[in-house]
């Protein structure tokens, strides 16, 4: 009986899982590499600044955040910007993610086209 308690305590530990912060750019350069190396339920953290880049959760249940998200602080919104670069849209759902995909606290601009800024397609959002 006390095997048995052990491997189910195991097995019980090891289906827990933890989120991961990632914080660009000090551990990844770019937001959308914070979001390559992301699974579901990491925080992609971003600093302060303009980032010109266009970013894809690739089907990721992730939370993708300014420091307005763990300070409630409203001025870093208009300090944190995704500047798309007239490259299309700049934020890209859609790959089945759901309302577990976050986006907080950014000013976005510069997008072009259909869905310049957000674009959703299927998924939950």
């Amino acid at each position: 009986m006390k095997t048995l308690s052990i491997a189910f305590l195991i097995l019980s530990l090891s289906s827990f899982s933890f989120s991961t912060i990632i914080n660009v750019p000090d551990d990844q350069p770019t937001i959308q590499d914070g979001i390559d190396v992301a699974v579901n339920g990491d925080t992609v953290l971003v600093q302060p600044g303009t980032y010109v880049e266009n970013i894809n959760y690739n089907g990721k249940n992730i939370t993708v955040a300014s420091l307005f998200l763990t300070t409630q602080d409203t001025t870093y919104i208009s300090q944190t910007i995704i500047d798309g670069n007239q490259n299309g849209s700049v934020v890209t759902f859609e790959s089945g993610e759901n309302y577990t995909a976050v986006l907080s606290g950014f000013t976005i601009t510069n997008g072009q086209g259909s869905g310049s800024g957000l674009n959703f397609t299927g998924g939950l959002l």
